[in-house]
C-alpha cells in the first residue's frame, strides 16, 4: 500500500467490505482492501482491510459510521 493511504474500517466479513467498498465509491472516494486472512485452510482468521487516501479519511469514517447505525 501507497504511504499517502490510510485503512479506515477492518471486518472480518467479506461482504461487509464489499458493501462499506460500494457505499464509499458511491459518494466518489476511491478505497483499496488488504485481505489480512489466512491461507485456504484458514480463511476464517485474519481481517480484511479497506483503505483510502488520507486525504478521504475523514469523510469516509462519517460514511462507515453512518451506514453502520442503520
Amino acid at each position: 500500500m501507497e504511504d499517502n493511504w490510510s485503512i479506515v474500517h477492518e471486518t472480518d466479513k467479506e461482504y461487509k467490505a464489499v458493501i462499506i467498498r460500494e457505499k464509499l465509491a458511491e459518494e466518489g472516494i476511491q478505497s483499496s482492501q488488504i485481505d489480512r486472512k489466512g491461507s485456504e485452510i484458514n480463511l476464517f482468521i485474519g481481517t480484511i482491510e479497506i483503505y483510502v487516501h488520507e486525504n478521504d479519511v475523514e469523510k469516509a469514517k462519517e460514511i462507515i459510521t453512518k451506514h453502520n447505525e442503520l
